[in-house]
């Protein structure tokens, strides 16, 4: 799985030539990496240079991008034992926000009813 800005440097099909690199005499894998590696600076430079062109989360609107959120994003790259820390994390987070929602004092009108 590609992150965002992967996907924007290796516009060009880079990761098919990514792919062929074992499979071409070694003394040429080393330029051929190089270029590789350049032409995603390169495609990366465009981008951001385009001033109406910005990277941003489809969950994250207007404001602050929610902390799930990134580590949902981020766990995507991880290996099992770091997907364990971050599952636990997560499972914090959420057992603080039930906590804090049931430590509320309920409204007035709630007591009559």
């Amino acid at each position: 799985m590609l992150t965002a800005i992967d996907q924007i440097a290796n516009q060009n099909h880079l990761q098919i030539f990514k792919a062929i690199i074992p499979y071409i005499p070694r003394q040429e894998q080393r330029f051929f990496s190089f270029y590789i590696k350049m032409m995603e600076v390169q495609n990366v430079t465009h981008f951001f240079d385009r001033q109406s062109l910005t990277m941003q989360a489809c969950s994250a609107g207007e404001g602050s991008p929610e902390l799930s959120d990134i580590l949902k994003d981020i766990r995507n790259y991880c290996d099992e034992s770091e997907s364990k820390i971050i599952d636990q994390i997560t499972n914090m987070m959420t057992a603080m926000e039930l906590f804090s929602a049931m430590s509320e004092p309920m409204e007035q009108e709630d007591y009559y009813e």
